[in-house]
């Protein structure tokens, strides 16, 4: 959160911390890595993505002394946050669970003084090739957890085409705290996205038996190019990391672009940005979607919250998740423009059913009691799902 201060990211870490507070727990924020990270204070420093203030952001939400950002770079370490750090190694020990979000966090001896150490996976794909290859950092990152989860629903299920690694995981998916995105304006006409898009190779491209499988959004995109022209749907893009080019490319088949940094700069930018949609719009990185790894966004995640639709593309999550109303998704070009077409013959049904999903699927309480369930952790204010 601290070394990419960006919006989605902080949703994602801030629907963890407000959720597991609303169970009844004390939760605290730890990002602690070797890589250089900018004064979290600072709003104007050129950075080249939206940049939230963290310090307030946390301090606006009850936790100004329940965080700590440690970065360990040459000039020693850089310190951030409320929380003094020699209180680390006690609040550890006391914790009755370390919860790994994005799956980043070596375990150093302080940390294992913890019982229930929860390697949480939000991108699945290069993790489990890795193991397979037998990457040294990423068996030593899995083997400091007693727990593993992720947000790759069919991952170690005949389903996926990923390799068995001999590491048991389990399902999970985004907690969002519903009350964040409850009461927001009246959508407009366009399907909406917000996305980095990319053009060189991207760094976490991989290659695996034999063929490559990509990252960014532009390829994702590409074999979709022509929807706006296809479906007479007006559609709308938050994209950083374009360049005129591919800017053109998009405008020319009658994508209308937004500059992320302007429109999504902010947490209540983000969240006006979305609440502002006809609903959702997206395609699915190909390693996803290839993979079959039955990954489901945390952005998607907020859209239906917001009581807006997604459409969205297949990555074998429908064996989990319900579709067909509010949720919609597709795999070809041709099904992408019937579920345009779906949506807009009947919007209403779709609006309330994406707003039912969001509180039966991803209500923060009811998927962060059956994760800590599922490790045997007690949960005083325990919401047990139904799905």
């Amino acid at each position: 959160m601290c070394l990419l201060p960006v919006p989605g990211v902080v949703y994602q870490v801030l629907h963890y911390l407000l959720g597991l507070e609303s169970l009844g727990f004390e939760p605290y924020y730890v990002e602690q890595h070797g890589l250089w990270v900018k004064n979290p204070d600072d709003e104007a420093d050129g950075a080249a993505e939206p940049k939230v203030p963290i310090t307030r952001t946390m301090r606006d939400h009850g936790f100004a002394d329940r965080w700590i950002c440690r970065a360990n770079v040459k000039n020693g370490p850089g310190i951030f946050g409320g929380l003094p750090p020699h209180r680390l190694r006690g609040l550890y020990a006391e914790a009755e669970a370390i919860i790994n979000v994005t799956g980043t966090h070596f375990i150093d001896d302080d940390m294992a003084q913890c019982g229930t150490r929860i390697y949480l996976e939000t991108d699945p794909g290069i993790p489990q090739i890795r193991l397979f290859n037998g990457d040294r950092k990423q068996t030593e990152l899995i083997a400091g957890h007693t727990h593993h989860w992720t947000f790759g629903e069919l991952v170690g299920t005949a389903e996926s085409k990923l390799p068995d690694t001999g590491v048991t995981y389990r399902p999970t998916r985004q907690p969002v705290q519903l009350e964040l995105w409850q009461g927001g304006n009246r959508p407009t006409g366009d399907l909406t996205t917000i996305a980095g898009w990319e053009k060189r190779k991207a760094k976490k491209d991989i290659d695996f038996a034999g063929e490559t499988y990509h990252w960014d959004k532009r390829q994702a995109f590409l074999p979709f190019i022509d929807l706006p022209k296809r479906t007479g749907a007006s559609f709308s893009l938050a994209l950083s990391r374009i360049d005129d080019e591919d800017l053109r490319l998009l405008t020319g088949n009658g994508w209308r672009v937004h500059d992320a940094m302007t429109e999504c700069s902010s947490l209540a930018g983000y969240q006006r940005f979305i609440a502002d949609s006809r609903g959702e719009f997206t395609a699915a990185k190909e390693q996803y979607v290839r993979l079959r790894t039955g990954w489901f966004s945390d952005r998607s995640a907020c859209y239906l919250a917001a009581g807006r639709p997604v459409i969205t593309q297949d990555t074998g999550f429908p064996r989990c998740l319900p579709t067909g109303e509010g949720l919609l998704t597709f795999r070809t070009p041709d099904e992408a423009a019937s579920c345009v077409e779906a949506l807009r013959s009947n919007y209403a049904r779709h609006a309330t059913a994406a707003l039912d999903i969001a509180h039966e699927y991803f209500d923060a309480r009811r998927v962060l009691t059956d994760l800590l369930h599922g490790c045997g952790v007690d949960v005083p204010g325990a919401v047990v799902s139904s799905s």
